[in-house]
C-alpha cells in the first residue's frame, strides 16, 4: 500500500502524527515506513526534507515505488503512533529555490523555445541546464522579468488533470509522462509537470538572482539562488565590496575601476621585475669562467626563474650546472648537463639529502629541506664550484 503523501495537501504543515508500519535496520541506520507523511522524499532535483520522528532524527527520505522510506538514526516500534516534525527552515529554503527555478525556467524556455534538461538544488546554489545558448547580455533582463513575478506576487497552483485534459495543456517536462500527472502553474510564467513542494505565492520567494552562466553540453548551465540564499549572497558581496573600498580608499561604486588600475600597475611591476631578473642573470653569468661545473645559489627566484638561469649558465660554460634558490621550505634546485645522466645525480641527492624530484637524463628539478651548508658541501663533493649571489 502506497504511503499517503500529505505534503501535497499542504506544504506548510510541519507537525503531524502517523502510524509506524515497519522498521528495518540498514547498516547503522533504520528504514521507517509510515501510513502517511509530510516528509518530502528526494526527487525531481529537490533534496529530501529533514526533521524528527519521535526521538529519531530523519537523515534522508526516499520514495520507493510509492512507498516513502524515512531513514532514521534510531528504531521506532511497529504499530506506535509517532509525531513528526519537519525542519521548516530547510523545507522553506527548498520551496523558495524550487519555485524560483520554475519562474525563471518558464521565462527562458518560452523566450528561447528550449527545454530545461537538468535541475538540482545544491547546498549553496541551484543549477539549471538548458539545451540552448542563452546570451550573457540577456541575463539581466531575464532576472528582472523573473523578479517581476515576485513583485506581482503571482499564485502557484498544483492540479492533477485527467489524461484527456493533459493532452490539451502545453506544459514543460523532461520526459513523456503518463498516469496521475501533477501540473504546477506559477501565474502565467510557467506551467510544468512537477512533484516538488512550492510556495503558495511568488512573493514568498523574495528574490531570484542569477550567479553565473556557462556553456554546458552544447547548451547553457545557470547557477542561481533564491530567497534567503539570495539575501545572504547580497550581504556577502556587499561586505566584501565595503572591505575592498576601504583598502583601495575609493567609494564602493569605484571599486571595479580602482581594481582595474591596480591590476595594470601590478602587471607593469611584474614586467619590470622580470626585466631586472633577466639583467641580473646576464650579469652573473658573464662573471663565470667557461670551463667549470657550476652550482649557483640565488634568492628571490621562482622555479621558472631557476630553470631559465640554469639554462643561461649551461650555454655559457658548456658544462654541467646546478642552481639552488631558497624557498619557504628549504631550496628549489635544477640541474642540467649535456654529457652526464642527471637521473644518477637525482638518485644520489635523494639518498644523501632526502631531496624530492626527478626528470630526464639532460635535466632534473626538485626541492630539498637540506640546509645551505649541507647543500654546498654536497655540490663541492660532486666536483662543482659553488657561487652565491649576495643580492
Amino acid at each position: 500500500m502506497e504511503t499517503v503523501k500529505l505534503y501535497y495537501q499542504n506544504a506548510y504543515t510541519t507537525t503531524f502524527d502517523a502510524k509506524v508500519l515497519s522498521c528495518e535496520q540498514k547498516g547503522n541506520d533504520f528504514v521507517v515506513i509510515l501510513d502517511q507523511t509530510y516528509f518530502y522524499p528526494e526527487g525531481g532535483g529537490q533534496p529530501a526534507d529533514m526533521g524528527t520522528l519521535g526521538t529519531a532524527y530523519v537523515k534522508d527520505v526516499k520514495d520507493k515505488e510509492g512507498i516513502v522510506w524515512h531513514i532514521t538514526d534510531k528504531p521506532l516500534s511497529i504499530g506506535e503512533v509517532v509525531t513528526g516534525h519537519i525542519d521548516w527552515q530547510h523545507r522553506f529554503d527548498l520551496m523558495q529555490q524550487h519555485s524560483g527555478e520554475h519562474i525563471l525556467s518558464g521565462i527562458i524556455c518560452a523566450k528561447y523555445d528550449c527545454n530545461n534538461v537538468g535541475f538540482h538544488i545544491g547546498k549553496e546554489a541551484v543549477t539549471i541546464d538548458f539545451d540552448a545558448k542563452i546570451p550573457k547580455e540577456d541575463l539581466g533582463l531575464l532576472e528582472e522579468k523573473a523578479n517581476t513575478a515576485i513583485w506581482q506576487n503571482v499564485k502557484s497552483e498544483a492540479t492533477y488533470p485527467s489524461a484527456q485534459e493533459l493532452e490539451s495543456i502545453a506544459y514543460r517536462s523532461k520526459k513523456a509522462l503518463t498516469g496521475n500527472v501533477r501540473i504546477l502553474r506559477m501565474g502565467t510564467y510557467d506551467c510544468c509537470a512537477c512533484c516538488g513542494t512550492h510556495v503558495e505565492r511568488a512573493g514568498e520567494i523574495g528574490m531570484i538572482k542569477i550567479l553565473s552562466a556557462q556553456n554546458y553540453k552544447g547548451g547553457t548551465r545557470l547557477e542561481i539562488v533564491c530567497g534567503m540564499r539570495a539575501l545572504a549572497e547580497y550581504q556577502n558581496k556587499t561586505e566584501n565590496a565595503t572591505i575592498l573600498s576601504e583598502l583601495l580608499s575609493v567609494p564602493v561604486t569605484e571599486v571595479a575601476k580602482a581594481a582595474t588600475a591596480l591590476q595594470k600597475e601590478r602587471d607593469a611591476l611584474k614586467q619590470a621585475l622580470s626585466q631586472m631578473k633577466q639583467e641580473k642573470m646576464t650579469y652573473l653569468v658573464n662573471g663565470l669562467p667557461s670551463n667549470e661545473k657550476v652550482c649557483y645559489f640565488v634568492s628571490g627566484f621562482d622555479a621558472k626563474d631557476v630553470t631559465h638561469f640554469a639554462d643561461k649558465i649551461q650555454n655559457h660554460t658548456g658544462q654541467t650546472v646546478a642552481v639552488c634558490a631558497d624557498s619557504k621550505e628549504g631550496f628549489l634546485f635544477v640541474c642540467m648537463s649535456k654529457n652526464e645522466d642527471m637521473r644518477v645525480l637525482a638518485t644520489t641527492m635523494r639518498e644523501t639529502l632526502g631531496s624530492k624530484g626527478g626528470g630526464k637524463p639532460e635535466a632534473i628539478q626538485g626541492k630539498t629541506q637540506a640546509s645551505k651548508a649541507e647543500l654546498q658541501a654536497f655540490w663541492k663533493a660532486q666536483g662543482f664550484v659553488v657561487y652565491e649571489s649576495k643580492t
